[in-house]
């Protein structure tokens, strides 16, 4: 339940980072409700099993291993587990919201698949909005610094598993 509501808070731009007080068995155990819920949107996405749980794993890899590098270019490596707890369990829960809207996506016809795929974007939105306010209090730099490295993390991230499984 205090992870639930640390997430909740975090996707509300509630919490702050001072606020988190996280295990290594909480970022365990966000790092399996991230991987089950981008499993779930990737399958209802690709629709192949073994091929959604490859891009899961290298999706979660990519995250922690992006969220290293900045915290230690940063020189706030101390600050790994909470941000990644962060980090895994906000988008994870704005991946659980859009998991309807996904389907609706795939079933949705005429103007109905339009306004379903400007909602699926309001919620990328939103997580880079979230992910954003996590890498400005953990880098402790302007807001837009943070939104500039949610952006890069997006990107290394979605390419990343992209690549990894094209290759």
């Amino acid at each position: 339940m205090h992870l639930i509501k640390l997430y909740l808070f975090q996707s509300f731009f509630r919490s702050t980072l001072q606020d988190c007080s996280v295990s290594s068995g909480d970022v365990h155990r966000t790092a399996i409700f991230y991987l089950s819920i981008f499993w779930t949107i990737q399958f209802l996405l690709l629709g192949e099993a073994v091929e959604t749980f490859l891009a899961s794993i290298s999706e979660l890899v990519l995250t922690w291993v992006f969220i290293f590098i900045a915290l230690a270019l940063a020189r706030r490596r101390h600050l790994f587990l909470p941000v990644a707890a962060l980090t895994m369990g906000a988008e994870g829960l704005i991946g659980l919201l859009a998991i309807p809207v996904i389907v609706w996506l795939r079933i949705a016809e005429g103007p109905a698949l339009l306004v379903a795929f400007y909602s699926l974007i309001l919620f990328a939105l939103w997580g880079l909005a979230v992910l954003g306010h996590v890498f400005h209090q953990a880098l402790a730099r302007p807001t837009s610094f943070g939104f500039g490295v949610a952006c890069a993390y997006a990107v290394e991230t979605y390419l990343g598993t992209l690549m990894l499984l094209v290759l």
